[in-house]
């Protein structure tokens, strides 16, 4: 599914410069009768991927480079640089049941736009695509199973990237793309349904005992009904997410500008299945994954024989023990890569393993980062019918 995208349209006109700028003076939507917030623009960077804002920028330059190969900002004609989450867009949270197709979704943020500004844009196919965040969430029975997976994923190592750790989150930054995985009921409580039960409470007291205060009241009893809904699965939910930079969509579609209309949803998730991949260094496609320690050494005696099976049970220990980095400081990099080739190929996973038999894991031993057996890219009913008005 797609979270935060980045667009840039096509060149626009006086009138469209100027309905966008005043617009940007005002910038929020309200509902008069609730007094909800509908939508919050802001011209400033968002603050991450729980920032529920859309920044709308209108300008006139952009940054090209020239024969030093150094950025230098020039002057252009007048355009405007779309920044937002599409899932809270369409859903106002990004837990789940986000969309799935680019192209529709970016059009009903076109149109959206439209709506708010009161004018004519061009066409949605025509805008460039700067960046998007392509989205894979894992849902578990119970919070315990997630909590002990994100432990694990402190451990996570990605080929000449340092991990940026948090509580909740760990993130691995590149030129190209950056790849994260989060835990993803603490950042929901702790962002979006703390800012949700601030407005709640606030429009309680605003409207007590005012008319019609009843009937608010009984709406917001559902809001928070359903949010509460949200927050209770949030944290049973391991999110993933790629995100995909201009550059790395330069170099796939083999062009200086990707424009919406040549975006091939298929080509993006296969770019963020690559990426898990290189993460996790699991292998599903040609046997069952397997991390528990006698079924480990069992699955290397059966592929590679007693003698080759020992040694590379050896590097396994050593991994899950110590982690990937120490490990290869052990051994000559040419041994510690082809180890590594070999326990990936034999399906043989270091995430969430034990050395010791009686510690078994509460991690399912189905589970793999690899396929899709505790994946949920269901799209939301809400989302469908949104999407279909635009289509």
């Amino acid at each position: 599914m797609y979270d935060t995208v980045i667009i840039k349209s096509p060149f626009i006109d006086k009138d469209t410069v100027e309905r966008a700028l005043n617009f940007c003076r005002i910038s929020e939507g309200i509902d008069i009768f609730t007094g909800e917030l509908l939508y919050s623009f802001t011209a400033g960077e968002l603050e991450g991927s729980y920032d529920y804002r859309i920044r709308l920028k209108v300008d006139n330059t952009e940054w090209v480079k020239e024969d030093t190969l150094t950025p230098v900002r020039v002057e252009t004609d007048w355009h405007l640089i779309v920044e937002c989450s599409l899932h809270k867009l369409l859903m106002n949270h990004n837990c789940y049941g986000g969309p799935t197709d680019l192209k529709k979704s970016v059009k009903y943020l076109v149109k959206f736009l439209e709506d708010c500004l009161m004018c004519k844009l061009p066409s949605y196919d025509l805008w460039e695509l700067k960046r998007v965040d392509v989205a894979k969430i894992f849902v578990f029975n119970n919070k315990s199973i997630c909590k002990k997976i994100f432990n694990n994923l402190k451990n996570a190592y990605y080929t000449r990237r340092k991990p940026i750790l948090y509580n909740t989150c760990v993130y691995f930054s590149g030129s190209t793309t950056t790849v994260k995985l989060y835990w993803k009921g603490p950042e929901f409580e702790k962002h979006d349904y703390k800012r949700i039960m601030k407005y709640m409470n606030k429009q309680i007291d605003l409207n007590t005992g005012k008319d019609k205060a009843d009937l608010l009241l009984h709406r917001l009893v559902i809001m928070k009904m359903k949010f509460d809904k949200v927050l209770e699965r949030s944290y049973r939910i391991i999110r993933f997410e790629c995100e995909i930079k201009a550059r790395k969509l330069k170099d796939i579609f083999c062009k200086e500008v990707v424009l919406i209309k040549d975006i091939d949803d298929k080509l993006l998730h296969e770019i963020s299945d690559n990426e898990l991949f290189k993460l996790m260094k699991e292998d599903g496609d040609n046997m069952d994954i397997v991390r528990r320690s006698d079924l480990v050494l069992e699955r290397l005696h059966n592929v590679y024989g007693f003698r080759q099976g020992n040694s590379l049970y050896s590097t396994w220990a050593q991994i899950v023990q110590f982690g990937e980095e120490r490990t290869k400081n052990t051994m000559s990099k040419p041994t510690y890569y082809r180890h590594r080739k070999m326990l990936i190929e034999a399906g043989c996973s270091w995430f969430c393993s034990t050395l010791k038999l009686q510690q078994f894991s509460i991690v399912p031993e189905d589970f793999s980062f690899c396929d899709n057996k505790y994946v949920d890219d269901t799209v939301d009913k809400e989302v469908i019918e949104k999407l279909e008005k635009v289509a």
